[in-house]
């Protein structure tokens, strides 16, 4: 039995959005998958993943505040590696 409130239609919303960039994210980083990266380049990848790692857990633990802010920067270094 689920004992935790409903979330609120801002939590929703955010846990909404969070989940569509985590799907961009996922998305920007296949399209990297197949090219030479430079060591910074690889170094924004790792930060990304750990990113999405944290918005993962913090997601599972209720916390959606802080996984859409992760989910966010994640997303915003993926699209700008994305670009290049």
């Amino acid at each position: 039995m689920d004992l935790s409130p409903a979330p609120s239609p801002q939590e929703a919303s955010r846990l909404e959005t969070y989940n569509r960039l985590v799907t961009t994210t996922d998305a920007n980083l296949q399209k990297l998958s197949g090219r030479q990266l430079s060591p910074a380049e690889e170094d924004t990848v790792k930060q990304i993943k750990s990113y999405m790692e944290q918005a993962k857990g913090a997601a599972k633990d209720g916390d959606v505040q802080r996984a859409y802010n992760l989910a966010v920067k994640a997303n915003l270094l993926s699209a700008e590696l994305a670009e290049h």
